[in-house]
């Protein structure tokens, strides 16, 4: 609350404006126990003593507009010239001149009287706004090192932390944030959560990561008390799951890092966000694995972590065995194993794919950390298979365009059935009378509805002759796979030969 009033100048006032300050002025002219802080401290000797009995002293003047200006420029005490200089308005029955202020975006009218500063003159003037009128305590209750809380009408002074309940409710309701039943702390039981402690209240805030807003809770909590370290009966914290087996399961906000949040530089959600990118930065950089999903820490068990995961066979697979050799942390909000995958897939996609298939596999699949993960796991397998099938046959060389067809097709077919045929067959159409005789003569041997490959009356007739010597040629291996395209080619009237 040290931020001096800005100063705008003076302008002469209306009559509701003049009215609402006269009123002000004249309840303060009635009761100046008005300005008096109630005490909730031990003090020896109460610090607003000596300013409330030189205020007491105003009673035989109260109605002398003069005296009391007159009192409102002379010795120290502000608090005691701010109150002489209020009062004079009323004694003097008007409100000559106001003046603005610029306070929070907001303008805010006073007179000017005496001289004492603009900022004490607010406070008192404006006594009545919780926020307003801690501007004429400031200066006085820093000095004096004393505690002071505003809310509602009231002002609570204490000489060490001693928040109110009241204070911490009024504060919090002022945030965007509403919990059932008027609680201080969400209802739910998430991953990762904020945690404000009031130590001197033992009271605490508690706000998770989902209902997180864009605000900082700390800012409004401080932003009607004075205090020399307003940041000390705050205890500030994360709850996370972000931690291994041993590790801890809270991150204490402190130095620098609570400054910038409860000044409003960093947000309920970004604090959060923070914390949980710096903690899982460092699980990845921890000398052993630590597995999360949602709210569920599963410490280093990277059998029980895969266990409780739900996804397709490949991606399964290629966790488990990724995770058998490679030290890696997970933290994933769902059971999804695509999730898990997804979290680790852009950095140590190399990785996966070696494990799940082989370093030659993972090589000829390049670059794939952008790429669609399922689809990239269903490559590489086919890549995989197609390897071993591969091994088990002749290599033709200086093939003809049938030849390749027939291969290519027989191939896929070994490797991945139906389904790789179809694809292959998509991929490369058949360009002659005799290729897409064989295409038309595959589908009708293995794909549920051959009709999706398109062919003439002439070819299917081929294609149908074809179906037997088509079935041995995929049936066949080693040396007899060459003897069988041999066969299917003769079959074929190509004229091309292996």
């Amino acid at each position: 609350m040290g931020r001096r009033a800005r100063f705008r100048g003076v302008k002469r006032t209306n009559k509701r404006l003049e009215n609402d300050i006269l009123e002000r002025s004249k309840n303060l002219w009635e009761d100046p126990s008005i300005l008096r802080p109630k005490c909730a401290g031990n003090c020896r000797k109460c610090a607003f003593d000596k300013t409330f009995k030189k205020i007491g002293k105003l009673e035989k003047y109260k109605n002398s507009s003069e005296a009391l200006i007159k009192y409102a420029g002379k010795g120290s005490d502000d608090i005691f010239k701010a109150y002489a200089a209020t009062i004079s308005l009323y004694a003097a029955g008007s409100v000559p001149y106001m003046a603005t202020a610029k306070l929070a975006g907001e303008d805010v009218l006073f007179a000017q009287r005496g001289a004492v500063g603009n900022d004490k003159l607010i406070g008192c003037q404006h006594y009545n706004d919780p926020k307003i009128r801690l501007f004429l305590y400031n200066a006085f209750a820093k000095k004096k090192g004393l505690l002071l809380y505003s809310f509602d009408d009231e002002l609570v002074c204490s000489n060490y932390p001693n928040m109110p309940e009241d204070y911490i409710y009024d504060t919090f309701w002022e945030s965007p944030y509403e919990f059932p039943n008027d609680e201080l702390e969400c209802p739910h039981n998430k991953e990762a959560a904020l945690v404000i402690d009031i130590k001197s209240a033992k009271r605490r805030i508690r706000i998770c990561k989902n209902c997180a807003k864009d605000v900082s809770t700390m800012q409004y909590l401080i932003s009607r008390m004075i205090a020399e370290r307003p940041l000390d009966d705050f205890e500030v914290s994360i709850e996370h799951n972000y931690h291994s087996k041993d590790g801890s399961s809270a991150e204490r906000i402190e130095g620098d890092l609570l400054k910038s949040y409860a000044y409003g530089k960093l947000t309920d959600v970004q604090l959060i966000k923070q914390v949980l990118k710096e903690r899982l930065g460092a699980l990845k950089e921890g000398a052993e694995s630590t597995f999360v999903i949602g709210e569920r820490n599963f410490g280093s068990d990277s059998a029980a972590f895969i266990s409780s995961l739900k996804g397709t066979q490949d991606e399964i697979e290629a966790l488990t065995r990724y995770l058998a050799q490679y030290k890696d942390s997970i933290v994933i909000q769902t059971e999804r194993a695509s999730e898990a995958l997804t979290s680790v897939w852009e950095s140590s996609y190399r990785e996966i794919l070696e494990c799940f298939t082989s370093a030659e596999t993972a090589e000829k699949m390049g670059d794939v950390g952008k790429k669609n993960i399922q689809a990239v796991l269903a490559d590489a397998r086919r890549i995989e298979r197609s390897k071993d099938v591969v091994k088990t046959l002749p290599e033709f060389k200086h093939m003809g365009d049938v030849t390749k067809t027939a291969d290519t097709y027989a191939k896929a077919m070994k490797v991945g059935g139906a389904e790789l045929l179809m694809e292959e067959i998509s991929k490369v159409p058949p360009r002659n009378y005799h290729a897409r005789a064989l295409a038309k003569g595959f589908a009708l041997a293995y794909v549920e509805n051959p009709d999706t490959v398109k062919s003439t009356a002439e070819e299917a007739d081929l294609a149908q002759f074809l179906v037997p010597f088509i079935r041995d040629l995929v049936d066949s291996v080693g040396d007899e796979y060459r003897h069988k395209m041999s066969t299917l080619l003769t079959a074929t009237g190509c004229g091309e030969t292996v």
